[in-house]
């Protein structure tokens, strides 16, 4: 007899298989294709030519149907005071029906000419399969890398094989060959390392227990805790393994419940480090939006390059921002809500701090070496070395972007700043974190809080850690390349043009990102799998720089939100290991509070802004929305 997994797994299988039969029937309408497709291209190879005339304007509305993005462009270039030369002389000619030619040619110059493949239903293949893929086997990597290959396939024709080598050759080395790719990961990994450095040394905990003394009752116990996991905004997993660890004394001692822990943790790890400009999680966010960019630089308005955007859209990240003030309005209501209350009462009558259902539950130990007394300054210092080398380039490349004296109170000022520096951000923060480990190194040696050689293990072992990310990383680079060579973001906007509503687009990106997150297990990878979808959808529905930027921020928090919910989570797992916490016990006690969480901000976030709520006000509105249902439906476990 079969077991429920096994039929699960014949299911999803059956389904995949009738899902991927009917692709050929899906009704792409090949005309929009065409015209969507002619606009990328002169797009592109806009990018390349000198500035624009009245002249080429006539020839781009001539050469191609949708014209809005492209006037975008045009108007954007002018406004530059670029808009001089001789006129361009636009080509378009169908290769086959598969494939057309763009030539553009300004003068006695060079022609730039591109062969932009038309998408059809071979199109939809690659982010389909990873999406059905990484649902059944529930791993994100093997899920992205067959996709790739099925991606290659499709484009190229011919045998597996043949595909299986276009794969490493043609889509993975190029990405590995740019140097703001090679940048990013060096950023990403040297960060880590830096962080299992000062965590051995006993630098993050010493900032835990430098916040300890301010915990006095249960209210104010996790309001500290919480407070914690915003102290440790660097790195997700760091928050998770440390606050998790060192806190448990605390709350045990305070009678509060390990599922509470398990929460507070949770939910001050992803989303704090999603948000922060200085984390782990800055150069994957950034490379991925980085990716997107020749779909973005043509709406007006929009800043240049990825940490721009990043700096931008901070404040739409509602899921993060209003899921991290949630656990502050729990803690000052004292109020919980379905099982949580249940598991707090149970915990202040002194019946258990967690529920005994015989299961084994983990315990994980601390990465502090044994003996030494924690010192917040091993952590304080390295950290602050990090942000003020980050300052100073930000300061140096972007500086010249800000017309007179640089305002810290003024929001175009730090938006002409970060535009400006972009392109230069990637070197600088691979610098900063490379000096920065190098003091942490030089601390934990020269203190004696480490010897030679477990310093270097420690910097080592944080980054082998990360080498899975890495992986992702790489392979949503390669997914969007063969997206981008099939056409798939144009097919997709022709098959939903003029059928979603452009207000709920963010929304509907927000749950969609939130359903993938859950199947998956994985926020990183959805991201991946998501913005190659969003950006395109976004772009050629609306337009509107608000609307877009609400879509890439309805991404990222769709994948945390649906992240916090998943069983199969790696941070889910790795929060109930730290807080000593039974699992599904965790799973089940933390998805109202994300449910909150998600409702104030798809309905008054993304759905709100999209009908012209201010996101000041959306936000204020969510805390309100938030506290509301605490007081009305929650309760007090000090009570009864």
């Amino acid at each position: 007899m079969r077991s429920p997994g096994d039929r699960r797994l014949w299911g999803a299988l059956i389904f995949a298989g009738l899902l991927l039969s009917a692709l050929p029937w899906i009704p792409i309408d090949g005309a929009r294709v065409r015209e969507h497709t002619v606009s990328r291209a002169l797009r592109g190879a806009l990018s390349q030519q000198a500035p624009i005339t009245a002249e080429t304007e006539r020839h781009l509305i001539a050469g191609a149907a949708d014209t809005r993005s492209l006037q975008a462009l045009i108007e954007r270039r002018q406004e530059a005071g670029r808009d001089s030369g001789p006129p361009l002389v636009v080509e378009i000619r169908e290769i086959d029906p598969s494939h057309l030619q763009v030539e553009i040619q300004r003068g006695q110059d060079p022609p730039v000419i591109t062969t932009p493949r038309l998408g059809d239903w071979r199109s939809v293949l690659p982010p389909l399969v990873a999406l059905l893929l990484a649902v059944i086997v529930r791993k994100v990597i093997p899920a992205l890398f067959v996709a790739v290959w099925v991606g290659a396939w499709a484009n190229r024709g011919g045998d597996p094989l043949s595909a299986l080598w276009a794969v490493f050759a043609e889509i993975i080395a190029p990405v590995l060959q740019q140097s703001f790719s090679l940048y990013i990961l060096g950023f990403t990994l040297a960060l880590v390392g830096m962080i299992s450095v000062i965590s051995k040394s006993g630098g993050t905990q010493g900032l835990v227990n430098a916040l300890a003394g301010l915990a006095r009752g249960p209210r104010s116990t996790q309001g500290v805790t919480g407070l914690m996991g915003l102290t440790l905004f660097f790195d997700d997993y760091a928050n998770t393994v440390v606050v998790g660890t060192t806190a448990r004394g605390l709350t045990d001692s305070r009678r509060i419940s390990r599922e509470k822990l398990a929460y507070i943790v949770d939910s001050t790890s992803a989303p704090v480090a999603g948000v922060a400009i200085i984390s782990t999680w800055i150069g994957y966010e950034v490379g991925l939006f980085d990716s997107m960019g020749p779909e973005l630089a043509s709406v007006p308005g929009l800043p240049v390059g990825g940490y721009a955007i990043f700096f931008e859209i901070l404040a739409m990240r509602f899921y993060c921002l209003l899921a991290l003030a949630l656990v502050f309005c729990v803690a000052l209501t004292g109020r919980d809500l379905g099982p949580m209350y249940r598991a707090e009462a149970r915990a202040r009558r002194g019946d258990g701090l967690r529920l005994d259902r015989g299961e084994p539950v983990a315990e994980m130990p601390t990465e502090l070496k044994p003996g030494l007394v924690p010192k917040a300054r091993d952590a304080v210092i390295p950290l602050a070395v990090v942000l003020l080398l980050i300052a100073v380039g930000l300061a140096e490349a972007g500086g010249g972007g800000v017309e007179g004296p640089f305002e810290a109170g003024r929001l175009d000022h730090w938006r002409a700043l970060f535009s400006a520096a972009s392109f230069q951000m990637p070197a600088v923060l691979l610098r900063a974190a490379l000096v920065g480990g190098a003091v942490a190194l030089v601390m934990a040696i020269g203190r004696r809080r480490l010897g030679v050689a477990e310093a270097a293990g420690a910097y080592l072992k944080g980054v082998r850690t990360l080498l899975p990310a890495v992986a992702v990383l790489i392979l949503a680079w390669s997914i969007k390349k063969i997206c981008d060579d099939l056409g798939t973001g144009l097919a997709l906007v022709a098959l939903v043009e003029g059928h979603l509503p452009v207000m709920i687009l963010p929304l509907a990106v927000f749950l969609l990102s939130g359903l993938v997150a859950f199947a998956t297990g994985t926020s990183w990878g959805t991201m991946a799998l998501m913005l190659p979808v969003a950006v395109p959808l976004s772009v050629a529905l609306s337009g509107e720089p608000a609307v877009v930027l609400t879509c890439l921020a309805a991404v990222l928090d769709g994948a945390i939100w649906g992240d916090h919910c998943s069983p199969i989570s790696d941070t889910t797992v790795l929060s109930s290991t730290a807080s000593g916490c039974p699992h599904l016990d965790h799973v089940r006690t933390q998805i109202p509070y994300a449910t909150l969480a998600m409702v104030a901000a798809g309905g008054l976030g993304y759905l709100g802004t999209g009908l012209g709520l201010p996101i000041a006000a959306a936000l204020i509105l969510g805390v309100t929305l938030m506290v509301a249902v605490l007081l009305i439906w929650g309760r007090s476990p000090d009570r009864g």
